[in-house]
């Protein structure tokens, strides 16, 4: 356990942020930023997360080197995709200055005022921001750091001016033992991060560990890992019991939600397809009842960045999706279901070797219904080959569990595009999923059916 306590965050000094580019490092960044800190980060490529940390004052180096490095840097903030043989974090360690995981800070900022954690294996994003967008509905300003970009002030981390924070406690570090907060959520359980967790049994250590630290828990009563870890419990509340979803129907645009909550009925109108998201908005409204609100409305809820993202051009759908993990993709196939029967398309980018390994007949039987899978090398977040096994195994294991399947490995981003577009048409649903730099497909895919809208206009 880190021995970073929240008196650091009371003293601003000088500290350096080691990929400072991602979105988790860029909530924590914006949060020193607003309580005063002189910062410097460095990531490999600069992106609209790092241009937003130099416009707030922000010294942004580009690549890793101890050049990037000064004599004032008290302390340092490194993101879990960054290992100790980073020159920069190996640099630091010399000269002993102390170097904190992303989560070590975000669980110290939480120490510091009234907190509510969502963590959990899937969900745990969208359900965070939801939780913010209903206490900020009801007037309350709380302070907030997701793993995605929103449209609340800061987009992806603010300070706030109301005593309550929510944050999304992540588990893939084992920081999360970490949080002690007022109210706890825990979204989903189910084993991950075999990168860290050699076992369930590891992992369900640490969810213990969370748990027992929460004033009180909110699970799914349909989970049996999440019942399981909170059974010992002294105060649960347990959605789909304590709190209801009496019925859910999809339609393209969203679904209308029923559901009872402190015994009051209430009709909710959600603005995301899909079962899955019916039961992150319940969590969230559960959550934001437990903290006094009475009125939910998610009509106007802004989705996520990567999390069902959708574009409309040239009569294509494009969804972009940051799921990374089987359960993860069959939820999003329902979401994609729910928009009517069109032809999918869909590109994926597996996150690291060694859960690829882990799951790879999970992540086959996951594109059951798309009509055409391209895939990506494996994203390997720091991750070497021999951990695990890339997507050219994937296509194998595809091809065998689904045979109708049509499945083409690209080596890099310009071939799967160049291939997708060819078989693009009007009315086709295309998905680029995955949590690696799969995101830089969108933007290729959007401005090459755009000019082939004005081609044909």
């Amino acid at each position: 356990m880190s021995d970073l306590s929240a008196n650091w965050l009371l003293r601003p000094a000088r500290v350096h942020l080691i990929g400072v580019g991602g979105v988790g490092m860029a909530g924590v960044a914006r949060l020193l930023r607003q309580a005063g800190f002189d910062l410097s980060g460095s990531d490999m490529a600069p992106n609209r997360l790092t241009e937003t940390f130099q416009a707030e004052g922000g010294r942004f180096f580009q690549g890793h080197a101890v050049a990037h490095l000064d004599g004032d840097v008290v302390w340092a903030v490194r993101t879990p995709a960054v290992g100790e043989d980073n020159p920069e974090v190996a640099a630091l360690r010399a000269r002993h200055v102390p170097v904190f995981a992303r989560g070590d800070v975000l669980a110290a900022f939480t120490r510091q005022r009234r907190s509510l954690a969502v963590a959990g294996a899937h969900g745990k994003t969208t359900t965070s921001a939801m939780l913010v967008h209903l206490l900020r509905k009801a007037g309350i300003a709380c302070g907030y750091a997701i793993g995605g970009e929103t449209d609340f002030p800061g987009r992806v981390g603010d300070a706030g001016t109301s005593p309550l924070f929510v944050c999304e406690a992540d588990e893939s570090d084992g920081t999360l033992v970490q949080y002690a907060p007022e109210i706890g959520v825990l979204t989903h359980v189910e084993w991950d991060h075999v990168e860290r967790f050699s076992s369930e049994a590891a992992l369900l250590r640490c969810y213990r560990a969370f748990a027992a630290r929460c004033g009180t828990l909110v699970v799914r009563a349909d989970d049996a890992l999440a019942m399981e870890i909170a059974a010992d419990h002294p105060r649960v509340i347990r959605v789909g019991n304590d709190a209801k979803l009496l019925s859910a129907q999809s339609d393209p645009g969203g679904q209308e939600m029923n559901v009872e909550i402190g015994g009051n009925l209430h009709g909710v109108r959600l603005p995301l397809p899909g079962l899955h998201q019916a039961w992150n908005a319940l969590l969230a409204m559960t959550a934001a009842h437990a903290c006094g609100v009475s009125a939910f409305d998610l009509s106007d809820f802004v989705s996520v960045g990567r999390r069902f993202e959708r574009h409309q051009v040239s009569g294509v759908t494009v969804i972009h999706d940051y799921a990374h993990h089987p359960t993860e993709v069959r939820a999003l196939m329902d979401s994609v279901r729910a928009l009517g029967g069109r032809r999918v398309v869909a590109a994926f980018q597996p996150h690291r070797y060694s859960r690829t390994r882990h799951l790879l007949e999970g992540f086959a039987d996951a594109f059951r219904g798309v009509d055409a899978l391209h895939l990506l090398p494996v994203y390997a977040a720091s991750e070497g080959r021999d951990r695990g096994v890339d997507s050219d195994a994937l296509a194998v294991c595809c091809r065998k569990r689904n045979p109708a399947l049509a499945v083409r490995y690209h080596p890099a981003r310009p071939e799967l595009v160049e291939a997708v577009m060819k078989e693009l048409g009007p009315e086709d649903i295309f998905m680029v999923v995955g949590a690696g730099d799969i995101l830089m497909v969108v933007p290729m895919i959007l401005a090459q059916l755009k000019e082939k809208e004005v081609s044909h206009a």
